[in-house]
């Protein structure tokens, strides 16, 4: 009897568990339904055909051997005589490159140069160049229609010497940092100190007499002589001015982004800045916080908008701004 009772129950027991588990392989009425997974495709990076060179490229390109493939570029007046240039070509190394050149030409209008501040303030901090241009403006001596970055920073305190409408935030003693300024009573931009203070002797900055200065990380020329310097690709600016002091050139190179543009070295740099016409130029910093910012002249709102491109855009400490007075 207790075998027969036995069987049974494993029996019953069994028809249960068939039973309870072909109700829990149901599919469910309300079960969400998955696509199968969709490859997606890259973007392909097409270039219009362009067989117009300006007359910036072209510059270039007989002065320097540092563009192989020309690609296109295109041009856009900022202000009068503020002059855009975007342009994308084939390195001599075979790698993509993608930069911005403007021209300012100071013999059709008026310009001057202001220290930028984060927040328009007096305190050490960071902000992003399009933002920074606005606070700005409040205070400034005209319209600012360009800006680029200034000096590198630790800890957002600029490493060179920082002056503002005369206030002196900072000092440093070097002869060699470079710096772009204006003194008091003047509206003329000034390259200060020299690469080689031996070889290229200058007098100490005075303090006293500089209304707006900016420091920079590396002469590229000096007073036409080439500064010699290496480095690897990388997002860069540089600022230079012509021998006669009528034109400023601001170069922005997009980098490093994969396929789209590997940034620029310091000595390629350097020649691209002597190509233009410099007689002396300098970076002022590299890297995520490079921005090449102008006045957006289609925006009703007059907005600045960034027009080089970084991986990521980082928080600046300082730049150096550009007005029309």
């Amino acid at each position: 009897m207790k075998k027969k009772y036995l069987k049974i129950f494993l029996g019953a027991a069994m028809a249960y568990t068939v039973l309870f588990s072909a109700q829990s392989c149901k599919v469910r009425d309300d079960y969400p339904e998955f696509d199968p997974p969709v490859e997606e495709v890259p973007v392909k990076d097409t270039i219009p055909p362009d067989d117009i060179k300006t007359a910036w490229i072209q510059r270039i390109m007989d002065n320097t051997t540092y563009i192989k493939t020309f690609q296109m570029d295109t041009t856009q007046t900022i202000a009068p005589g503020f002059e855009y240039v975007h342009t994308r070509f084939i390195n001599k190394e075979n790698l993509s490159i993608s930069m911005h050149i403007l021209e300012i030409d100071m013999s059709k209008t008026k310009v001057t140069m202001q220290t930028l501040t984060p927040y328009n303030d007096y305190l050490f901090s960071a902000q992003h160049l399009p933002e920074m241009i606005p606070f700005n403006q409040v205070s400034a001596e005209g319209k600012i229609i360009a800006a680029i970055n200034g000096d590198a920073a630790t800890s957002n305190e600029p490493t060179g010497s920082y002056v503002k409408f005369g206030r002196v935030m900072k000092k440093n003693t070097s002869k060699t940092r470079p710096y772009i300024g204006v003194r008091k009573g003047s509206d003329k931009i000034e390259f200060f100190n020299s690469p080689d203070a031996t070889k290229y002797p200058v007098p100490e900055i005075d303090y006293t007499q500089i209304k707006h200065l900016v420091g920079g990380s590396y002469f590229l020329l000096y007073k036409g002589n080439n500064v010699s310097t290496t480095s690897s690709g990388a997002a860069r600016i540089a600022v230079g001015i012509t021998q006669d002091e009528s034109k400023i050139y601001l170069v922005a190179t997009d980098g490093v982004v994969a396929n789209f543009s590997a940034g620029v070295a310091l000595d390629d740099l350097r020649d691209i800045m002597r190509a233009l016409g410099c007689y002396t130029a300098m970076q002022p910093t590299s890297g995520n916080v490079t921005s090449l910012t102008v006045l957006d002249v289609l925006s009703k709102e007059q907005q600045w908008i960034k027009k080089n491109i970084t991986p990521a855009l980082a928080a600046a400490p300082s730049g150096i701004g550009f007005v029309v007075k």
